[in-house]
Formats: structure tokens, sequence, C-alpha cells
């Protein structure tokens, strides 16, 4: 399991540094990416696309707080901080869950997003 952590840690990392070639050459050609109380993408070239639109805010930090590891899911609980303007960033609270094609495979063939704005207490 510990290579499967590893994985989805490069996972994470790829998407603080928009690196979207690593993520897409990572899916199944059937990925549902599953933005909960959102959207679903379905498909390699729908996710590739959202990827593409992700660059637009360009790098972000990712912290990641836990790591949860089973047969065929992995799931990874932590903040990210997305800049929205020069100068403006905000943070958001995130569990995602990978759900891999087998457990002998680093593809993924569905990520499941939770995703909340944390809010500044006054």
């Amino acid at each position: 399991m510990g290579s499967r952590k590893e994985f989805v840690k490069k996972i994470n990392e790829a998407f603080a540094k928009c690196d979207t070639k690593f993520i897409a050459d990572n899916v199944t050609d059937d990925i549902q990416w599953k933005i909960v109380g959102e959207k679903t993408i379905s498909g390699r070239h729908a996710f590739e696309n959202a990827l593409g639109r992700m660059k637009l805010g360009g790098p972000m930090q990712i912290t990641v707080v836990d790591f949860i590891s089973g047969k065929d899911k992995t799931v990874v609980e932590g903040i990210v901080e997305i800049k929205i303007e020069p100068g403006k960033i905000k943070e958001y609270a995130f569990c995602d869950i990978y759900v891999f094609k087998d457990s002998d495979t680093t593809k993924f063939k569905e990520l499941r997003t939770y995703i909340s704005q944390i809010k500044k207490q006054k």
C-alpha cells in the first residue's frame, strides 16, 4: 500500500503544479470525476479539458492532512489555497477519493471530490 500512497502524493503534487499531463496519463479512458454537489465530468477528453481550465489559476498550495488507503481506493484529506487574482487567495478544505481500476495499477477510474471554502473568522 505504500506505493499507492506515494503515487497519490505525486498526483496531489501534480495538481499543485498544474502538471495536467501527469494526471491525465494516470486515468482510465472512462474516468468519472464527481465534484460532489456540482457536476460529474465523464471521459478522458472532458477530464483533460477540465484539467486545462485548472491551469488558468496557476500553481496552488496543497497541504495534505491525512491519507487512508485500501485495496482499490485511496482517500486524501487536505487544504488547498487557490489564487483567485493577484494578491487574493481562497482556502478550501477537500477530501478526494481515488478509485483505481484494480488493486495492481496506478490508473484511477473515478475521482470523487468533496470541497468546501474555508471562511475566515471575524
